[in-house]
Formats: structure tokens, sequence, C-alpha cells
């Protein structure tokens, strides 16, 4: 792979140093955090590129992702054609296994963000130290050169620092007033998130429309870029308000304005993350809080009673279904979700994804939440080795219109 990215990068003509790039790395945040920060950018007509998740994108061109970030090849590809569609700047998310097998080299950081490390994807790192290892690579000389924005409220966060010059880093913490970057005077509401932010730059209040403190957390990892990048805080905390949000992170599913209840899609696949869901919707949901989830077939299988253990603690309902259970029996994926969930909590156990989203929602009292984990922006579901199109949001607003027709008949 090395000398893949190395021949590539000469092919292309070295792209990566024509961009002003920012490499987002960490178990969750990722893809909300380059948006922010693809968002702000954007906003001060700065042309901006996108590598991640979901899609590459620059004004002008969109490409839906198979990867997080493309292998070495199709990277300096994707780079070269920014570079011609006159971007100045790049945002990407870079995930573990993409460092680990150096499909990033050619590419230095202006800005490497570090936003949190917990348990994915240990089918493929030995453990956790392994997986920390992988991320901590984008903080070494062969790919960094400016300043690294790093979350000090998580430990391996923590641990980066200390490998770092000071001058070299800005931390950030939703709590920790010694961090370069944090939050006070907090309110969480069921629009977002407002307070008073305070930077190297100076202090204002902000208004974020994104919900909880994990979003709280991505805001401050984006501001601590977009700063670095030299955008003023007072222009960058008057167009945050404006941002609308990630396809498929807790995104709303509403089809009428009197809708009974409320329905959440969002992408949560770790322990972390859907822990995170549950406890930043749980305030604003009046009823019961129902989550319908799943965990994927050929993955961490480590991690999949843990999520039961977890929505069977914080939900009021747990919907155990299948996600992507790829060349898995559907079954054994749920046998090893139910095993986390205690016996006398009796989950509804569905494997029929589409089922299990009509049921939750048909089951639905007024005032009560559905949450959807697992999927979020993904239009298909793989069922051994084929791709067959499903789309958590279309499958919940048909439950609604005919949990609405139910409500009217």
């Amino acid at each position: 792979t090395q000398v893949c990215g190395l021949i590539a990068t000469a092919f292309y003509g070295h792209p990566a140093s024509k961009l002003k790039l920012v490499g987002v790395t960490g178990t969750n945040g990722k893809t909300t955090t380059t948006h922010l920060i693809e968002f702000l950018l954007n906003q001060m007509q700065l042309p901006t590129a996108i590598f991640g998740t979901l899609y590459t994108r620059w004004p002008g061109y969109e490409k839906t992702a198979l990867y997080t970030t493309p292998f070495a090849v199709d990277l300096q590809k994707q780079l070269a054609e920014a570079v011609v569609a006159d971007c100045k700047y790049g945002v990407m998310e870079v995930s573990s296994h993409a460092l680990a097998q150096q499909r990033v080299l050619g590419c230095t950081f202006e800005v490497a963000v570090f936003t949190n490390l917990t348990q994915d994807h240990l089918d493929y790192h030995r453990d956790m130290e392994d997986y920390f290892e992988a991320k901590a690579l984008l903080f070494s000389p062969d790919y960094f050169k400016g300043r690294a924005v790093v979350n000090i409220d998580d430990a391996y966060g923590r641990r980066i620092v200390e490998t770092l010059k000071s001058e070299q880093v800005w931390s950030y913490s939703t709590s920790d007033k010694t961090a370069d970057l944090y939050a006070d005077d907090l309110q969480y509401q069921p629009n977002g998130v407002t307070g008073i932010i305070h930077t190297p730059q100076g202090k204002t209040a902000f208004t974020l429309p994104l919900v909880g403190q994990f979003n709280l957390s991505n805001m401050l990892a984006a501001v601590g870029a977009a700063l670095e990048l030299g955008l003023d805080l007072s222009v960058i905390v008057g167009k945050l308000s404006e941002f609308l949000g990630v396809p498929g992170r807790m995104e709303r599913v509403q089809i009428s304005p009197d809708q009974d209840i409320s329905v959440i899609v969002d992408y949560a696949h770790t322990p972390d993350s859907l822990e995170n869901l549950l406890k930043a919707s749980r305030p604003f949901i009046p009823g019961r809080m129902i989550c319908v989830f799943g965990c994927g077939g050929d993955r961490d299988r480590t991690k999949r009673p843990i999520m039961g253990k977890i929505v069977a603690e914080l939900a009021d309902l747990a919907v155990v279904t299948s996600d992507n259970p790829r060349t898995e029996v559907p079954d054994r994926i749920l046998d090893d979700v139910i095993a986390g969930i205690p016996a006398e909590v009796k989950p509804i156990v569905l494997c029929d994804r589409a089922t299990a989203i009509r049921t939750a929602i048909m089951d639905a009292k007024p005032g009560d939440g559905v949450l959807i984990a697992g999927k979020g922006h993904e239009d298909y579901q793989i069922l051994g080795t084929e791709k067959v199109h499903f789309d958590d949001r279309e499958q919940a607003r048909n439950a609604l219109k005919e949990r609405m027709k139910g409500v009217e008949g």
C-alpha cells in the first residue's frame, strides 16, 4: 500500500500539497465535525472539498462514498479533481483502517482533529491499544505539520496531547475550563444548544442547532479547526446557527405538524454513539423511548452484547432487529445482542428490519419517541453478499403514514 500511495501521489502531481487539508479522526463525531468545518469554509466563499463516510463532494460535484477514507489511488485522484475544480481546502475523515494501511500517504494536514476513541472495529484491530496506535498516526510527522485540535474529555485524547509540543495543540472540552476551547452557561434544548464558547481568540455567545453534549463536542472541534485556518470567531459563531445538520445523524422524520410521536433516525452503531443518542434524546421525549437497533454482520462481535445492555438500561423498550447481516446468520447476530440484555427486560425481537420499524411506530403511544439506530444515511441493506435498497427514513415515513391513517380512520 505504501508504494501504491507514493506512486499515486506522484502520478497525480502531489495534489494534497495544493490544498489546505484538515484531517479528522476518532471513533464517533468525524462526519458531523467535517461537515461543520466544510460548512463554515464554504459560507466564507472558500471552496472546500469533503471526503468521508457519506460522499466525496465539492461545489458542483457529489459522489457517494464506499469507504470512510478512499483507497490511496482513488484518494489521490479525487484530491487532484478537487484541485482542478478550484478547491482551496480539503476536509477529510481519516479512518484507523486508512492510517494502518497508509492510504493517506502524501497528505500533510494543516489541522489534525481527534474526536474520541471508543470500542469499534475490533474485528480489524487486535485490541483498543492497536486501534489507538492507528488513530495516533495522524499526529505523527509523516502527516501532520500544523495544529492538533484534541478532545481532552477522552483519555486517549489526553495521551495524544502528551506526545505533542504544547504550541502544536489546542485542546477542547465540554466541561474542563483549562482547555483551550470550552463552553459554559449551557442550555440543552429540543432544537439545539446555546451557551458561551471560550477560545484562544476570546469568548462569545453561540447557538448550535444540533442536539446533545456530543454535538457540542463536535462543534468545539470544528471551531478550533476553523480558527486555525484563519476564520474569525464572530463570523464562525454567526454562521453556526444556520447549519442544517447531517443526513442520518439525529435526523427527525416528520410527515405532518400534528404527528403525535417523534421519530429519529441515527447512524449510532457503536456502544458509545448509541449511549450518546439515547441520553441526548431522553429529555425531549415525554413518553416512552423506544429504540430499534441491531448490529452489523461480519464485524466486531464483542460490541453486540454491550449495545444490548445499553439499550436495555436507557430505553423503555428495546426492539432488536437486523442491521447489515452480510454473510452471518441474522439470528446468531440477534442472539449475541440479546445476550447482553438482562433477563427481566423483555425486548421485542424481529429479524426483518422493515417489520421492526413498522411495529415500533404503529405500537407507539402519543408522546413516545422512536429512535431507529445503526444505519442513518444508508439507503441499502447488505443481505449475504447482496446490497438491496433499504432506507430507515423511507420505512419510517411509510409507517407514519399508515399510523396517521389509523388515527384519522
